[in-house]
C-alpha cells in the first residue's frame, strides 16, 4: 500500500485507525484496500501488544513471543506501531506470513484421535487452544501433511495436503457435539477466511492456494449459520490472478461425477441464500447491488471452473450451471454499459450462469440500440417515416424474387440498413405491421427455401433436420437465407427452421468435432465409429480415401478425400487419417461453396461480440424457439378483455379445447395467433397473449397476430366453440381469415 495515499483517524477510544485511498479512487477498490488496512492494523497490534497465536520457532521481530522485541504495554502506543508496520512493511513482519517450521509434528487425524483422548480430562481446552494455532494462520496449513506419496492432484489431494485426512479431523472435532470447539472453529476459520479475502491479491505461488482447498472441502463453511466464511472465501477466490485460479481447474477436474455435483449445488446455493438473506442487511432500504459484491462474483469464478471442466467431462447438463437469482436480479442498466465499455464487472463474464433469456435480453437491448442509431433525429423523437425503418414490399406469388431483389439493392446501395428495425407490407393487403405481417413473412419465405423444389437442402429422416445440398448451385439464395436468419434473430422473430446443431455451432465459428457428424447422419457416423473402433484388419472391408454419393438427379458421384483417394486403401495404418479427411469433408469442404454465401449473409446482419458467449443450444433457441407446447403455461399469463375473465364458461371450454388440441393443431393455433407455429425460447409463458370478447356467435374466431390476440365470439356450446375452432385453424391464412 502507498504510504501517500494513506491518512489516519483517531477513534473515541483513542485507537489509530487508517483511511486508505485518495477521494477520486474507485469506491469498491478503496472500500477492499479499507478493509485490508484494518486487517493488517489489527495483526500487527496483536503481535506487537500481546502476541500472535502462531505456532513457530522464530517468530518476527516485531512480535511479543520474539525474545528481542519488548512488549508494547500500552494499547495507544501498540496502535502507533501497529499503525507505522502497517504501512511500511505491508504484510511482510506479520508472523501469519512466516514460514512453519519443519520440525513441527505433522497434523494427522491419527494424531488428533489421540488428542482428544488425551483431551478428556481437562475439559477439552487443548483442543480449543489446538484449534486457535492451527486453524487461524494460512502458513499453519502446511502442518497439515501426510506420509503419502502425490504425483498428481486429485479430489483428495491439493499440493500435498491430505484432504481426506483432514476431513475426518473435522469429523472428529465436530463429532464431539461441544459448543466450545465449534464457536472456535468457527472463530479460526473465520479468521483464515478474512485472511485469504485481504490479501489473495498478493498470491503468487501455489502454496498459498492450500488454505482455499482446506476450506473449500470443509462442509462446516457450507452450513447456512456460516455462510460468511464461505462468502469470504468467494471474495478471495475472485481477487485472486488468473495464474492462480486456474491451478484449481486440475484438481476440479479430477472430482468423481457425485463430489463434482455437491460442489456445484453448494456454490449454486451459496449466491441464491447471499441473495436472499444477506442482500438487504446493510440497508433494508436499498437494493441488493450484484455488482458489488466480490463473492457473489467469486462464486461464479469458481461455477465457470466448473462448467470449464464440465465442458469435458460431461458430468451435468449445461443448463446445471444457470443461477436463476442471478438472472432474476441482473440490472442489465448496469450490467449492458460494462459490457459494451469494457468498464467495471459484467456477468457476462461468466457467462455459464445466464440462461438464454439474459443473453436474449444482451441481444435485444444491443439491436435496439443499434436500430435507433441508424433512426433520423426526427425519428428518434416519435416523428418516424419510411426513412428510419427496413421496408420490404412483396408480394406472395413472387416472395422469394422480391425479397432478393430488395437485398440485392440493398448490398449494393445501402448495406446499413439491414440494421434498421424491419417492416413489411404485402402488396395488395391491408395490416398495419406491428410484428404479426413481419412473422407471417418469415414463416412463407422459410417454407419456400426449404421447399424440395428449390433443392437448397437436404431433409435426413433419422435425424428430422436439412443439411446443404452440396450440388445446388443457387449460391445467392444461400446468402438470402443466411440474411434471413440474421434478419430474425435482429428482430426477434422466431423460425421454423429444422437445422442440425453443428449448423448453430458453425455459425459461431466454434471448432466442429467428429462427434458432430452424428447430427448430419447418423448413418455414415456409425460407420466411422465402426472403422475406428475396429480391432481386426480394417483393409478387409476394402475401403479408400473416397466418398460416393447420390446426387438429386440420380448421378453417382465420387469424391476423393486426398490425391488419387480411390487407389489408397484404408489399411490399420492410415485409417485414423481416413477419419480426419472423411469429418473434414462432410463438416466442411464438402459444402464450403453453399455454406460461405449463407455465413456471409448471417454476418452481414448479426456481427455482435455477444455472440461469443452463447452457447450453440442457446443460438438455435433464439432462432428457432423450442419444442415445448406447454399451453397451462399458456392459461396462466393470458389476459382477458373486452367483457371476458378467467371464469367464464366460454373461457373454461375454450382451455379444454386447446388443451385437447394434437401438437400439429397447437401449431396451428400459435400460427393462427401469432404469425409462428414457433414457442419463443423461455418457454409459452414468455407470450404476451389477449383473449378479446365479441358477441357475435356465429361467426369464426379470429386474430390480430400484429397482437398476439385472439377474438373469440361467446359460443354458448362446447362442441360449437370446437368445431369453429378447428375449422377457423384448418382454414386460416396470411393476415387474418381468408
Amino acid at each position: 500500500m502507498s504510504k501517500n495515499n494513506t491518512t489516519t483517524t483517531t477513534t473515541n477510544s483513542g485507537v489509530i485507525s487508517p483511511t486508505i485511498g485518495s477521494p477520486n479512487q474507485n469506491p469498491e477498490k478503496q472500500q477492499h484496500d479499507q478493509n485490508r488496512a484494518k486487517f493488517l492494523l489489527n495483526q500487527y497490534f496483536t503481535q506487537v501488544h500481546l502476541g500472535c497465536n502462531e505456532k513457530l520457532i522464530t517468530h518476527s521481530k516485531y512480535c511479543c513471543h520474539n525474545s528481542l522485541f519488548d512488549r508494547i504495554t500500552d494499547p495507544s502506543d501498540a496502535a502507533v506501531k501497529a499503525l507505522r508496520l502497517a504501512q511500511k512493511y505491508e504484510e511482510k513482519y506479520l508472523c501469519s506470513y512466516l514460514s512453519a517450521s519443519k520440525n513441527e509434528r505433522n497434523i494427522t487425524s491419527q494424531n488428533i484421535e489421540i488428542l482428544l483422548e488425551l483431551s478428556k480430562e481437562n475439559n477439552y481446552s487443548s483442543i480449543v487452544n489446538f484449534i486457535a494455532t492451527n486453524f487461524s494462520l494460512p502458513t499453519s496449513i502446511s502442518s497439515f501433511k501426510t506420509d503419502k506419496k502425490q504425483t498428481i492432484d486429485d479430489q483428495n489431494y491439493f499440493q500435498g495436503l491430505d484432504l481426506c485426512d483432514i476431513k475426518k479431523i473435522f469429523e472428529s472435532l465436530l463429532n464431539l457435539n461441544r459448543d466450545e470447539i465449534k464457536e472456535e472453529i468457527r472463530k479460526s476459520i473465520t479468521q483464515l477466511s478474512n485472511n485469504l479475502k485481504y490479501n489473495s491479491k498478493t498470491y503468487d505461488n501455489v502454496d498459498h492456494l492450500k488454505p482455499f482447498a482446506f476450506l473449500i472441502i470443509n462442509p462446516f463453511i457450507h452450513e447456512l449459520d456460516n455462510r460468511n466464511i464461505l462468502a469470504n472465501v468467494c471474495s478471495a477466490m475472485f481477487n485472486l490472478n488468473h495464474s492462480m485460479i486456474t491451478v484449481f481447474y486440475n484438481w476440479f477436474s479430477n472430482f468423481p461425477k457425485e463430489d463434482f455435483i455437491q460442489m456445484l449445488t453448494n456454490f449454486n446455493q451459496f449466491i441464491t441464500v447471499r441473495i436472499l438473506m444477506d442482500g438487504n442487511e446493510p440497508d433494508p432500504n436499498k437494493s441488493f447491488d450484484l455488482h458489488n459484491d466480490d463473492s457473489i462474483k467469486g462464486a461464479c469464478a469458481i461455477i465457470d471452473l466448473l462448467y470449464k471442466v464440465n465442458e469435458i467431462k460431461n458430468h451435468v447438463g449445461y443448463t446445471e450451471f444457470y443461477n436463476d437469482m442471478i438472472n432474476q436480479e441482473l440490472d442489465f442498466n448496469v450490467d449492458f454499459p460494462n459490457l459494451i465499455r469494457k468498464d467495471g464487472f459484467t456477468f457476462s463474464t461468466y457467462p455459464c450462469v445466464l440462461d438464454v433469456n439474459s443473453k436474449s435480453m444482451y441481444l435485444t437491448i444491443e439491436h435496439t440500440l443499434q436500430q435507433k442509431y441508424h433512426r433520423t433525429p426526427l425519428g428518434n423523437f416519435g416523428y418516424a417515416t419510411a426513412e428510419d425503418f427496413l421496408i420490404f414490399k412483396v408480394k406472395r406469388e413472387t416472395l422469394i424474387q422480391n425479397t432478393l431483389d430488395r437485398i440485392q439493392q440493398l448490398k449494393t446501395k445501402k448495406q446499413n440498413d439491414l440494421k434498421k428495425e424491419l417492416k413489411v407490407h404485402f402488396i395488395g393487403e391491408e395490416g398495419i405491421d406491428q410484428g404479426g405481417v413481419k412473422q407471417e413473412f418469415f414463416q412463407l419465405i422459410v417454407r419456400k427455401i426449404f421447399d424440395p423444389e428449390f433443392g437448397m437442402f437436404k431433409y435426413n429422416e433419422a435425424t428430422r433436420c436439412y443439411w446443404f445440398n452440396q450440388d445446388s448451385l443457387d449460391y445467392i439464395e444461400f446468402e438470402l437465407i443466411g440474411i434471413i436468419l440474421g434478419l430474425a434473430l435482429y428482430n426477434s422473430i422466431i423460425l421454423d427452421v429444422h437445422f442440425p446443431l453443428v449448423i448453430f455451432k458453425k455459425l459461431l465459428e466454434q471448432k466442429v468435432k467428429f462427434q458432430d457428424i452424428e447430427s448430419i447422419d447418423p448413418t455414415i457416423y456409425k460407420s466411422l465409429v465402426s472403422v475406428k473402433e475396429f480391432t481386426g484388419d480394417v483393409s478387409d472391408w476394402c475401403i479408400d480415401f473416397s466418398v460416393n454419393y447420390e446426387s438429386n438427379f440420380g448421378e453417382r458421384k465420387t469424391v476423393e478425400l486426398k490425391k488419387d483417394g480411390e487407389n489408397i486403401a484404408v489399411t490399420n495404418e492410415n485409417k485414423n487419417e481416413y477419419i480426419e479427411l472423411y469429418q473434414e469433408y462432410i463438416l466442411n469442404s464438402s459444402i464450403s461453396k453453399q455454406w460461405n454465401p449463407f455465413f456471409k449473409g448471417f454476418k452481414m446482419v448479426c456481427d455482435s461480440d455477444i455472440l461469443k458467449f452463447v452457447r450453440p443450444e442457446e443460438l438455435e433457441s433464439l432462432i428457432c424457439g423450442v419444442e415445448d407446447l406447454d399451453f397451462s403455461e399458456l392459461e396462466t399469463v393470458t389476459n382477458y378483455d373486452g367483457g371476458y375473465s378467467g371464469q367464464d364458461t366460454t373461457i373454461k371450454n375454450f382451455w379444454l379445447v386447446l388443451h385437447e388440441l394434437s401438437n400439429e393443431n397447437k401449431k396451428k393455433f400459435l400460427s393462427f395467433t401469432t404469425g409462428s407455429d414457433r414457442v419463443p425460447h423461455g418457454g409459452l409463458r414468455k407470450l404476451q397473449f389477449t383473449i378479446t370478447k365479441t358477441g357475435d356467435s356465429d361467426r369464426l374466431p379470429s386474430a390480430h397476430t400484429c397482437f398476439n390476440t385472439l377474438i373469440l365470439p361467446a359460443y354458448p356450446s362446447f362442441e360449437k366453440l370446437r368445431d369453429l375452432l378447428t375449422k377457423a385453424l384448418t382454414h386460416s391464412e396470411g393476415f387474418g381469415l381468408k
